[in-house]
């Protein structure tokens, strides 16, 4: 009768761990989102911020170099993300 009282006792515990465990998740998933909505809202005032400050000449040179440094800072995190 002990084991059967320790038993139930168990489940809700088991249970809350799951539900737990899938409300972070939950959370995690839309503070990725959030974050990704903040890059390319930064990436394209980046864009508009060098079309403003250098001359126009110069300026896809500029947006060209800075979308190849997110590029490369992007890569360099998947990878470093894959490698453990």
């Amino acid at each position: 009768m002990d084991d059967e009282n320790k038993s139930m006792e168990e489940k809700p515990s088991h249970e809350d761990k799951s539900f737990r465990k899938i409300i972070n998740v939950v959370v995690v998933i839309m503070l990725v989102g959030l974050i990704f909505i903040a890059l390319f809202t930064f990436f394209f005032s980046m864009q508009e911020a060098i079309s403003v400050l250098f001359h126009p000449q110069y300026a896809p040179l500029i947006k060209a170099i800075f979308s190849l440094v997110i590029i490369g800072f992007g890569v360099y995190l998947i990878k470093m993300f894959l490698s453990k």
